[in-house]
């Protein structure tokens, strides 16, 4: 199997040997930001819980925290950097100019919601160096960095279960898995909505 043109193949037999600790280090380079297909091998990890090879559960959770214990790296690299660093290599990943500063008005408006949530939406990973960059603190930026992107990663793993042999085929979804796909993705929502207002009303009642 290839993606970009690099063959995976014996990259998805090693996964297959490792088990949840395939799941935390397919994560893990995900959550440093380098080009790394880790939602493809979500999805074959859970067709691996499909066949019984492997349980949802501990899939879910070593992913979730491998890439929570990865974000450490572009953290504190915002951290120490700050925006001088971001300004000058931010286009490496995809973070340059204008959406650098459209960005960090997000940041500045919604703070640690954003942390949680802007994976989800379109801040994808380079969160993390706009959370060090805003000296967010760091038991605070894991909190809210496991809390984000663990409903993305049980979502991805169980499509995968869900689609069992089809795994490699993930269009199939438009076809099967539409309208579950489109309650997932209203669900994430709401939660984001509410999320974000008990937010404000905590900020609110402290002023």
């Amino acid at each position: 199997m290839e993606f970009w043109g690099i063959d995976f193949s014996q990259l998805f037999v090693l996964a297959t040997k490792l088990g949840y600790w395939g799941t935390a280090a397919a994560l893990f380079i995900e959550g440093l930001t380098l080009p790394f297909p880790g939602g493809t091998f979500l999805l074959f990890y859970g067709f691996l819980a499909s066949q019984g090879k492997i349980s949802l559960l501990p899939t879910i959770i070593s992913g979730s925290l491998g890439y929570t214990f990865a974000c450490t790296v572009p953290y504190w690299i915002g951290r120490v950097g700050g925006r001088p660093i971001l300004l000058s290599y931010g286009r490496y990943i995809g973070l340059s100019g204008k959406r650098f500063q459209q960005a960090e008005q997000w940041f500045a408006k919604y703070g640690m919601p954003l942390v949680a949530f802007g994976r989800l939406l379109f801040f994808r990973n380079y969160v993390s160096y706009l959370a060090g960059m805003a000296q967010m603190t760091p038991q605070s930026f894991y909190l809210y960095t496991w809390l984000g992107i663990t409903p993305w990663v049980a979502y991805m793993v169980m499509m995968g279960y869900i689609l069992g042999n089809n795994w490699k085929h993930p269009m199939v979804l438009v076809d099967r898995y539409s309208w579950p796909a489109a309650a997932a993705i209203i669900l994430m929502i709401l939660t984001v909505a509410v999320f974000y207002w008990s937010y404000k009303v905590r900020i609110a009642d402290k002023g």
